[in-house]
């Protein structure tokens, strides 16, 4: 076996902004501990004490100890150091506060000072920086729960990479992937009513249960493989949640090369570990003491009462209830709770409208405000998902005028174009609006104006013909479609609506990459979708044979590709893009995976090619774009300054000002 490391990072505490501040995040004691026996489970399997560093917040001789990316950069240092030997299997575990974004649940992780420093780390690039330290697998733990005061908008906070690693990155890494974070204390850390036991980590804690080898199930053939170690960790989670009366669905996904994470006739010796023990499910709390369970009527009163009666959805959810969580132009109307969440919202009911004098502390008005993110959480998706099947309804049936001459871009609603040729005027309707629209080889794209203002980038292709609209909730949708192929068009829009809906992660990868592929031309919507998915499983080949695959089929590389794929990009004088994809070997098709087809797999040459748009295509690619690697640099030249301005859902939507900067930047005319 070759060498092993494991980094684990425990964040219990976000320092406020200022020193004198009490810190309005809840203290999660139970992510120092999670670390920590990660930590020492590494130890006592033999990884040694050189490769393993566990960095967390507790605090040392009665002072603070903040997680800061200092010293996590010294942790990294210390199991690299320069001249040192690469690593076969990297173990990485953050345990902590952290957030997602609303399409493809991407991690970002927040360290104890994030918020006085003004910075989130993405958690695709810390582990990219890690692969240049010639690291050949990572099997990565994320349990985060994004628990923020309302009034903070973790979004807004600099996206960056963490650390900093100079050298060559490995080629064709191995990747696991256990990640769980989702919004609301709920999802993430239990404890003992009236104990001052700290509390644990639902997601990490049966995380050490399996690696210490305390859950059976994952033991086949007297081993736990990260392959049997994934099946026991998705479904031991779920079930501990759904015993603490919480939902809990972490994504676990594996390279299908196994490794031995456990052996029963060579367990860790665990003397002197006490593992933390899980609080008794009848007694337990979540962050608070919780009432108990309603009955069906009273749990249907409730929601037909905070639909009807405004002082009382104040009193309960707060005023904005989750209105600051959607876009441009949405409607100010009630939010409604989705069914699936009344029995939570009994429960805020319980904490904020009839408390007795008693119950009233700190621990309950902490655990009603987590609820209530939750219910905002499951309010906000229910309301994207019935967006995008409003979406989804409202688009099946267009279909371009046939002809040279018939529209290539279809807006939904009224708009206007910004080009760099003058659009002809396609068939106009009072639902929709058509343009003809120079393409341009160097890949330039155009501008929609929406009618609030805002501006939406789109890149006309060759033969394809696109079809822009903006949700009820904001988010704007995009997706392409061939004339003569509507069963193509109505995959590509089954696959934008999923997206829409937050419904898509790395396990649709499969699905998604059979059909990037339409008739006689790749989706470069989908293409952009499935380079952020790649980008979670550390996939870098993929992207590049995604990448050729636009090049062979006579097609610019949509923004995103080139900006995930970890390849060279070259800025010319007249801003034109130009990307160089690096060869890539063939693969083994995996397992069960017979609907994929061979541009997925197969090798594929080096080659030049343009790049299709200025800016990331997906609003998620923004995280991308202010701390980016030499490689990319000239790729994002100029974007950073606006990173913040992005809100982080569907396809990017440029504020007015940002959208009227960049026109002139990309040298487009008004209409």
């Amino acid at each position: 076996m070759g060498r092993r490391a494991c980094l684990a990072i425990g964040v219990a505490t976000v320092l406020p902004v200022k020193a004198n501040e009490t810190s309005r995040f809840v203290d999660l004691d139970g992510a120092v501990i999670a670390a920590r026996a990660i930590g020492d489970w590494a130890l006592r399997s033999g990884f040694g004490a050189e490769n393993v560093r566990v960095v967390d917040d507790k605090r040392v001789g009665g002072k603070d100890n903040p997680v800061t990316a200092a010293r996590v950069q010294q942790a990294v240092d210390e199991l690299f150091p320069a001249g040192g030997d690469g690593v076969d299997h990297l173990f990485l575990a953050f345990c902590g506060h952290g957030l997602t974004d609303a399409n493809f649940g991407s991690i970002s992780w927040l360290f104890s000072d994030s918020l006085r420093a003004r910075y989130r780390v993405v958690a695709d690039a810390f582990n990219e920086e890690l692969l240049h330290h010639n690291v050949q697998r990572i099997t990565l733990i994320s349990d985060a729960c994004r628990e923020a005061p309302k009034d903070i908008d973790l979004m807004r906070l600099d996206p960056v990479r963490g650390i900093t690693v100079d050298g060559e990155r490995v080629e064709s890494p191995k990747f696991d992937r256990f990640a769980a974070c989702q919004d609301g204390q709920l999802g993430f850390m239990v404890a003992e009513q009236n104990s001052a036991s700290p509390g644990k980590c639902i997601f990490s804690g049966v995380i050490v249960d399996v690696l210490w080898g305390k859950e059976p199930t994952a033991i086949s053939n007297d081993v736990i493989t990260t392959n049997s170690f994934g099946v026991c960790v998705r479904n031991r989670t779920t079930q501990r949640a759904k015993d603490y009366r919480l939902k809990l669905n972490p994504q676990c996904q594996v390279d299908p090369e196994a490794v031995v994470l456990y052996d029963k006739n060579k367990p860790p010796p665990d003397n002197g570990i006490e593992l933390q023990p899980w609080p008794p499910a009848g007694s337990a709390s979540i962050m608070g003491a919780l009432p108990p369970v309603a009955d069906a009527a009273e749990a249907e009163r409730n929601l037909e009462m905070v639909r009807t009666d405004e002082s009382f959805r104040n009193r309960v959810l707060g005023p904005g209830f989750g209105l600051n969580k959607l876009g441009f132009g949405v409607s100010k109307e009630t939010l409604p709770i989705p069914r699936a969440s009344e029995d939570m919202l009994h429960d805020l009911v319980r904490l904020r409208v009839a408390p007795s004098e008693q119950s009233r502390t700190q621990e309950t008005q902490r655990a009603a405000d987590a609820i209530a993110l939750q219910l905002e959480a499951d309010a906000v998706a229910a309301a994207r998902a019935k967006a995008a099947g409003e979406f989804r309804r409202s688009v099946t049936q267009i279909k371009p005028s046939p002809g040279p001459d018939g529209s290539n871009l279809i807006i939904a609603g009224d708009a206007k174009l910004w080009a760099r040729q003058p659009p002809q005027a396609g068939r106009q309707t009072a639902a929709r609006m058509g343009f003809r629209v120079s393409t341009d080889p160097a890949g330039w794209p155009v501008l929609v104006e929406l009618a609030d203002g805002s501006f939406v980038p789109v890149v006309p292709y060759d033969g394809l013909y696109a079809v822009v609209k903006q949700s009820s909730t904001g988010d704007v949708m995009l997706v392409y479609g061939e004339r003569d192929s509507r069963d193509a068009f109505r995959d590509a829009l089954e696959a934008i609506t999923d997206f829409a809906a937050g419904r898509i992660g790395p396990d649709r990868l499969a699905a998604l990459a059979a059909r990037l592929r339409l008739s006689k031309h790749a989706d470069p919507a989908l293409g952009a979708i499935c380079a952020h998915l790649y980008r979670a499983m550390a996939d870098f080949d993929s992207i590049r044979r995604m990448a050729y695959l636009f090049v062979a089929n006579g097609q610019a590389v949509p923004f995103d590709v080139a900006l995930l794929g970890a390849m060279d990009v070259v800025r010319g004088r007249d801003g034109t893009l130009t990307l160089a994809i690096p060869a890539v070997k063939a693969r083994n098709r995996p397992d069960g995976a017979s609907e994929l087809p061979d541009f997925v797999i197969c090798s594929t040459p080096e080659a030049q090619a343009s790049i299709a748009g200025r800016c990331p295509w997906l609003a998620s690619g923004w995280d991308f774009v202010t701390d980016p690697r030499r490689a990319t640099a000239a790729l994002v030249e100029g974007l950073a300054e606006h990173a913040a301005e992005i809100r982080r859902s569907g396809f990017t939507v440029l504020p007015a000002e940002a959208g009227r900067q960049f026109a002139q930047q990309w040298g487009l005319t008004p209409p």
